[in-house]
Parts: structure tokens; sequence; C-alpha cells
């Protein structure tokens, strides 16, 4: 996989959950708030607080990632350390996370616009990650 050729999704910022306003989305699965955002250079960030008790990786709830599309996840996750596993929290949206040189990297295979994958409450509730949204 040639990590050059990468297309740059988002940078996930670790934040307190005072930080977070009532636009953000809930995931039940891993007690994450999730609130998306524009940062000034233009870049599409995701800011992420956790409740006690998220059973996400430690170093993904402390530690900035940055996120980049992929067409072949499968392929790209060869060989890297996992630290977040392969799975699809909605319909046609399959994510997974690696540590790379002591960096965290989400690896997104998807065909949804952002629009969808940000705003769009059909495709966000057609799956596991925000189906009990509070």
């Amino acid at each position: 996989m040639d990590f050059n050729k990468l297309e740059f999704f988002h940078i996930g910022v670790p934040v307190k959950k005072d930080q977070i306003t009532d636009k953000s989305k809930y995931a039940t699965l891993y007690k994450m708030y999730t609130q998306d955002g524009i940062n000034s250079l233009g870049l599409h960030i995701q800011y992420h607080a956790f409740d006690e008790g998220s059973s996400l990786d430690k170093r993904i709830r402390e530690n900035i990632h940055i996120a980049f599309k992929v067409k072949d996840i499968q392929e790209a996750l060869k060989g890297h350390e996992i630290v977040m596993p392969l799975y699809e929290p909605f319909k046609g949206y399959r994510c997974a996370m690696i540590l790379v040189n002591d960096v965290l990297i989400e690896l997104v295979e998807t065909s949804l616009s952002e629009e969808q994958i940000c705003n769009d409450d059909e495709t966000l509730n057609n799956g596991i990650l925000y189906k009990n949204e509070k």
C-alpha cells in the first residue's frame, strides 16, 4: 500500500466533554461523542469526547488521529498494528485504526459523500454506531 497516495479525510481530536455542544452525535457503542468542524485551514476536524467506560483503546481516547480514505481497506491493514479492528459503523462505510510510527491512522473505505457521513440521519442511523443515540 502506497500511503503517499491516500486521500485526507479528517483529523480526530480528543477533547473534554464540556467542549462538545448539543450538535454532537453520541455513539452508545463506544460511549463517544463526535462533533464535526472545520479548522482555519478548511480541514475537516472531528472532536471526540468519551464517557467513563468507553471500550475504545486508551490511545484513541487520548491522542489525535489522522483519517484517510483508502480503496481497499483489507490491503491497507496488512502488516500494521491494529488499534481499532475493522468494522462497518453504518452501511457503506468501513473503518479501522492502525498505529504507524507511533501515530494513529484511521483508514476509511467508503463511497458515501462527506455530507452523508456527517449530516444524513438516514445514513447514520443505518448501522450500529448511532443506532441507540441518546
